[in-house]
C-alpha cells in the first residue's frame, strides 16, 4: 500500500524553536509517552484514516490484521454506520482552526467491569465505614501509626479495628488478609 504507516512517524526530526512549542525527537517522544498511557490501541490518523502514529498496542494490533485495522479507521473516520464505527473514539486534531486528522481509541470489545476490592471485602466481611478504612490504609501498606495519623485516631484503635477485621475476614495476620482481599 503506498504511503502506508511503516511504525515510524511521518514527521521530520528537528531542534526545538524556543517559542515554547515541542518539535522534532522531542515532540514524538512526548507523543509516544502520552499514547502508551492509554491502554488500549490508540491511532493518530489524518482525514482519509491513514494511520500516522500509534501506540504499541496499536502496533500489535496492525501486525495481526493491518488491512482490517485500516479499513475499519478508514470508514469510522468517514462517519460510516455501526458496527465499524462503534468500536472508535474518535476526537478531532485541530489545527489552524480545521480538522486535521483524529485521535482513533479502540474501545474494548465488551465494557470492562473494574471490581473494587475494599467495597467488596466491606460487604462480604460486615466491616464498619471505620475498619473500611483501616483496611484502605493497611492495603496501601501503611504501619498501624501511619494508618493512625492519617484517620486521626490512636495507634490502640486502629489495633482495635485491624482485630475485628482479622476476625471477620477469618484470618490472623496482615499477609493473609491482603491476599484475601484481593480473592475474586
Amino acid at each position: 500500500m503506498k504511503g502506508a504507516w511503516n511504525g515510524r512517524p511521518k514527521v521530520h526530526a528537528g531542534a526545538a524553536d524556543g517559542s515554547g512549542w515541542l518539535r522534532g525527537a522531542t515532540a514524538l517522544a512526548v507523543l509516544d509517552t502520552a499514547l502508551n498511557a492509554i491502554d488500549a490501541p490508540v491511532f493518530v490518523v489524518d482525514l482519509g484514516g491513514q494511520v500516522l502514529h500509534a501506540n504499541t498496542n496499536a502496533q500489535t494490533l496492525l501486525e495481526r490484521d493491518r488491512p482490517g485495522v485500516s479499513r475499519a479507521l478508514a470508514e469510522a473516520v468517514a462517519g460510516a454506520p455501526a458496527p465499524s464505527n462503534d468500536r472508535w473514539d474518535l476526537t478531532p486534531l485541530r489545527g489552524a482552526e480545521q480538522t486535521q486528522g483524529f485521535l482513533a481509541i479502540m474501545r474494548p470489545p465488551h465494557p470492562v467491569a473494574v471490581r473494587d476490592p475494599l467495597r467488596v471485602a466491606g460487604e462480604r466481611w460486615r466491616l464498619t465505614a471505620r475498619q473500611t478504612e483501616v483496611l484502605r490504609w493497611l492495603a496501601h501498606g501503611l504501619t498501624n501509626g501511619l494508618i493512625a495519623q492519617t484517620l486521626g485516631i490512636s495507634e490502640r484503635t486502629v489495633e482495635f479495628h485491624l482485630k475485628a477485621i482479622f476476625d471477620k475476614a477469618g484470618v490472623d495476620n496482615r499477609a493473609t488478609l491482603i491476599v484475601k482481599l484481593l480473592e475474586p
